[in-house]
């Protein structure tokens, strides 16, 4: 049973007192518990909090030494100033030397177009005079069969239009 108001006048029995004490056992059991784990989280967090942060420093210089060391390794596989210098001109002189042939074939392409030109100019030419001359050869013999047609066709409506005129 438990007693609210604190007066110490009044007499406990043993039962009581036992019943109060482990009721206060308890209440300090729990209390500890949850202060014991409330430390050891918070040392929990700073232990890792530590050691991540060494093991991030250590990392960090490892990472280093180990990116200087690629770094170093992959620069000596690259060329120098003087051998890319090298290597430039002689790709300059490459180039201006090809630049030279290409110039060379389009004056030479240039002139052969123009000379095939001429030469189709001149077979088209003489296409068209012999075509002309064939056509006027057709035209003169329709000409030839019609020529005395004007006086045909008087004479048709001489004879036809006779009797009609008054």
């Amino acid at each position: 049973m438990t007693i609210e108001q604190t007066d110490m006048t009044t007499p406990v029995t043993r039962g009581e007192l036992r019943a109060e004490l482990e009721q206060f056992e308890t209440r300090l059991e729990q209390k500890l518990e949850t202060r014991l784990e409330q430390l050891e989280q918070k040392l929990e967090q700073k232990l890792e909090q530590k050691l991540e942060q060494k093991l991030e420093q250590k990392l960090e210089q490892k990472l280093e030494q180990k990116l200087e060391q690629k770094l170093e390794q992959k620069l000596a596989l690259f060329a120098t100033k003087v051998e890319v210098e090298t290597w430039g001109g002689a790709l300059l002189a490459r180039i201006e030397s090809l630049e030279k042939q290409q110039k060379d074939m389009y004056t030479d392409l240039a002139d052969r177009i123009a000379a095939s030109q001429k030469q189709l100019s001149a077979e088209l030419a003489s296409h068209a005079k012999a075509l002309h001359e064939t056509m006027r050869r057709d035209i003169s013999i329709v000409d030839d069969q019609y020529k005395d047609l004007p006086g045909r066709v008087k004479r048709l409506e001489v004879a036809v239009f006779r009797g009609r005129r008054r």
